[in-house]
């Protein structure tokens, strides 16, 4: 009889995989990016400063190949990364962290974040190897899933040049990474270190990068290093027993065990021998932390021996970054006007100590809302879930706080503006595994809200009356214009002049002292009634011009307006995607977040006519071609030059649809200028008509059509002579000077065709254009894709066949079973209250879930004990 073999699955591959990953590093794929940066930048800085060394960290992003691939990399001046160590990160059955279970003001604290650094580049399908290069040696590292699930490791050593310092460079796709995502972060990074050089380099490291920034506080200046001695204090119970649980596991894995006098010493206040001698004496018996394996009760009595022979820490103890640094950094960065400064200290009502420090800035340049932990940079505001209280605001988060007292780029008023909020705090709660979301006890939140607010004080009053004496100079204008223009002593202003003196009123109603954003045709509403009263009575204002051409114009003068959005006018359909679940509103907000997706389509047809959807989708168009399929509402919208404009140049070919009548000629060719308002859009447009010609030779039936207005400005030229002739056209009215006002002329609309006749013309001009071929990925992305698509179907077989060998439900129901159902499922309206008060921004539903969850949790390893032993039930060898 077959004896069957009996395999462990390892979860290990956590750490390679899209989904795992998002919830180890608590970011979204789109972030990957970022959480590389940051992580590189946060390790570079601890090993400079573990070694006793003032911090010259460098942060570049260079090609790797023509492959769309990307290095980041990070240089430090620390001791160098030994090859050890760099063994034990390849352990992924392991976190490797020398600071996780210790409560001190350091960086970083995630435990895993050089495994997820390796990870990332596989999940995102790039196969070039992670780079390490220290103390003489490059280590070349490329981690894969094997068929069971495990980690398999590809790892190369050979010669280095560098001896001093650790260089690590990760592999990326360029579209998940960029040089300013880089600055931005360099910048960041620069507010919360001012002991450290930082710099930007390409393949070299030193201080001749593009952005550099100096250090400013001098020899003297001090903050908690990685080598500190953490203080007792800053434990409770069970935060000591994971400390020394952590080295009891080292212990079992071949590690030292640690005497007890010897862990006693490193923490502050106790390094003496006499007083290590006399604390270890609270817990007789036990000479080595392993004695604590079978009494973790008395860990407690070990702190509490602890506590009482040393003093604890003050606020004081945890550094300072002063505000001339703050100021400093925003200036280099932004360019500062004036700024202003708070510090708040304290210990909170569990004895641990808080440091909080808030700048906030006047800028030249629009500016950023940074925040810090722990002198590191967080990807958010630590704050956001926090309830913070003052004169002037209620709300959750520094940012919103902020944003209330005008000191926050998306402030009421205007855009110059930047803040700076730093949390430094030697045992920091954090809610997610991306170490940004703190949980603060009241006192803390309280403490926040008074420095938010003692830093914006200044900046809110100066502004309220610069507002002040703005608003009164501005309706003075207003009611000097109009007297003059009753009195006679003045001509009606012209619509533009109009538009342009009371736009600053009509953002200040359309806002209603809110930071919300709002639409563009929103604004116009506002704009509307006030500018009437200026120009001859009788005329009108069309929201098109005021939209599309007065408020761009004004904010080319004056700079962005704050909270503005433009409104989507069309629509992107991607290939392959037949329910149109990644359908994309083409407005300002949304194209600014997208990414396009690689290996998806490479090639774009622009129509003017949204109508014209239904048979192209049926037809599979898309499908057919690789091609994306934008769908506008007549001229290209800025939202639709802004996709174009941010596809790869010459990887994707871009089409355009359209009428054979001038607005249709003429949106082919401003789709593809320089516009006045993108000076920057250089896109080659593919014309494929409908022209004039192809309307004759088709013979489709023409329309007659009146223009009010001259034929746009550049396209005379660029029309054939049967085109100009067309839409030049016969003048039916003319002014009282015998002017033409009105033509009649004649066009044909896409509307013309019958669907199949559509769907015709579409492929005979993709194909005289020279519609490009299928898209086709590198040899590695297909063997990438291939291997994803057998471990897909492999899990699927394993799927199926445990669900032959046991019986979900069964086990479920079990467990169900085992539960005071009851006793977990009574709820009251008021239990609801309670939890929304603290999470207003959810349903009732959710709530009820984090409820049962919360009473759940004290259960979950008995629950897990008992599903064990019935898979073990189920599963065991010989009863199928």
């Amino acid at each position: 009889m077959l004896k069957r073999a009996v395999f462990s699955t390892p979860r290990t591959a956590e750490f390679l995989e899209l989904g795992a990953l998002q919830s180890q590093t608590g970011q979204p794929v789109s972030r990957f990016g970022d959480v590389v940066i940051k992580e590189l930048l946060d390790n570079a800085l601890d090993a400079a400063e573990t070694a006793g060394q003032r911090p010259q960290v460098g942060l570049g992003v260079t090609l790797a190949d023509a492959d769309g691939v990307v290095y980041v990399s990070v240089t430090d001046n620390g001791p160098g990364l030994p090859g050890e160590v760099i063994e034990r990160i390849l352990d992924f059955n392991n976190t490797v962290s020398d600071k996780a279970s210790l409560r001190s003001p350091t960086r970083g604290m995630q435990g895993n974040a050089f495994k997820t650094l390796l990870g990332i580049p596989y999940a995102l399908r790039v196969t070039a190897p992670v780079v390490i290069e220290a103390l003489g040696v490059r280590h070349e590292i490329a981690v894969r899933v094997d068929p069971i699930d495990g980690v398999a490791i590809d790892h190369t050593q050979t010669p280095s040049p560098r001896t001093v310092g650790t260089r690590v460079s990760v592999p990326m796709p360029a579209h998940r990474v960029t040089r300013a995502t880089a600055a931005a972060w360099l910048q960041k990074f620069a507010l919360f270190n001012p002991h450290a050089y930082l710099f930007e380099h390409g393949h070299e490291s030193g201080p001749e990068g593009v952005d550099f920034y100096e250090p400013t506080a001098g020899e003297r200046w001090r903050k908690p290093m990685p080598t500190d001695a953490t203080s007792a204090h800053h434990y409770d119970q069970a935060a000591l027993t994971k400390l020394v649980y952590g080295h009891i596991r080292e212990h079992q894995h071949g590690g030292k065990d640690l005497p007890l006098g010897a862990f006693v010493t490193t923490f502050a206040g106790l390094t003496a021998s006499a007083r290590a001698k006399k604390v270890a004496a609270a817990v007789p018996g036990i000479t080595h932390l392993s004695g604590f394996k079978d009494q973790p009760e008395r860990i407690g009595t070990l702190l509490a021996a602890m506590k009482e022979n040393s003093k604890p820490s003050k606020a004081a103890d945890l550094g300072q970054i002063s505000r001339d640094h703050y100021l400093h950094v925003i200036d280099q960065a932004f360019g500062l006007d004036q700024g202003w400064f708070a510090r708040k200290q304290l210990t909170d009502d569990a004895g641990i100590p808080w440091v909080i420090e808030v700048t906030c800035a006047r800028t030249l340049r629009p500016g950023t809302v940074s925040f810090g932990v722990n002198y590191s940079a967080t990807f958010g505001d630590p704050l956001n879930h926090t309830r913070l209280t003052g004169d002037h605001a209620d709300s959750f988060g520094a940012h919103a706080f902020l944003g209330a007292h005008d000191a926050a780029p998306y402030a009421t008023n205007q855009q110059l503006r930047a803040a700076v909020v730093h949390l430094i705090c030697p045992a920091p709660q954090f809610t997610d595994k991306g170490k940004t979301a703190l949980a603060v006890p009241r006192e803390v939140a309280e403490a926040c809200a008074q420095a938010f607010a003692s830093a914006a004080k200044a900046l809110h009053k100066a502004q309220e009356s610069h507002e002040r004496a703005r608003t009164a100079q501005e309706k003075a204008q207003i009611r000097e214009a109009q007297r003059a223009v009753k009195e006679g002593k003045a001509v009606w202003l012209t619509k533009k002049e109009a538009v342009f003196r009371v736009l600053p009123e009509a953002i200040r109603q359309v806002r209603g002292g809110a930071s919300l954003s709002f639409s563009s045709h929103t604004l116009y509403y506002k704009i509307r009634p006030l500018a009437l009263k200026l120009i001859k009575p009788g005329s009108t204002l069309d929201a098109s011009y005021v939209e599309q051409t007065l408020i761009p114009a004004w904010e080319r003068e004056h700079g962005p307006i704050a909270g503005l959005y433009r409104e989507p006018r069309g629509t992107l359909h991607h290939p392959h995607d037949t329910d149109g679940e990644r359908d994309l509103r083409l407005g300002t907000l949304a194209v600014a977040q997208y990414v396009p997706p690689r290996w998806n389509y490479n090639k774009i047809l622009v129509i003017e006519k949204t109508g014209l959807w239904p048979p192209i989708r049926q037809a599979r168009i898309a499908e057919r071609y690789d091609m994306a399929v934008v769908l506008t509402e007549g001229y290209g919208t800025a939202a639709c030059r802004d996709l174009l404009a941010k596809l790869p140049a010459g990887q994707v070919q871009i089409f355009v649809l359209h009428d054979a009548d001038p607005d249709g000629y003429n949106i082919a060719r401003t789709l593809g200028e320089e516009t006045v308002r993108m000076p920057d859009h250089h896109v080659e447009i593919i014309d494929l008509g409908l022209h004039v010609e192809h309307a004759q030779a088709l013979r489709l039936e023409t329309e007659p059509f009146i223009r009010h207005s001259a034929l746009p400005a550049g396209l005379e030229g660029q029309l054939s002579p049967t085109a100009l002739t067309w839409f030049t056209g016969e003048p039916i009215s003319t002014n009282h000077r015998g002017q033409a006002k009105r033509w009649q002329g004649k066009r044909v609309e896409l509307n013309a065709f019958s669907s199949p006749e559509l769907i015709t013309y579409i492929k005979e001009q993709l194909a005289h254009h020279g519609a490009t071929g299928k898209v086709i990925p590198p040899d590695h992305i297909l063997r990438d894709t291939a291997a994803a698509s057998i471990r897909a179907h492999a899990r699927r077989i394993v799927d199926e066949a445990i669900t032959e060998v046991i019986r979900p439900d069964d086990i479920t129901q079990s467990l169900y079973a085992s539960l005071d159902i009851a006793q977990l499922t009574t709820l009251t309206g008021d239990d609801i209250v309670a939890h929304l008060d603290a999470h207003p921004h959810h349903p009732w539903d959710a709530s009820v879930s984090n409820i049962v969850l919360d009473r759940v949790g004290p259960h979950r390893a008995e629950l897990k004990n008992l599903a064990r032993q019935l898979l073990a039930e189920q599963g065991a060898p010989g009863d199928r």
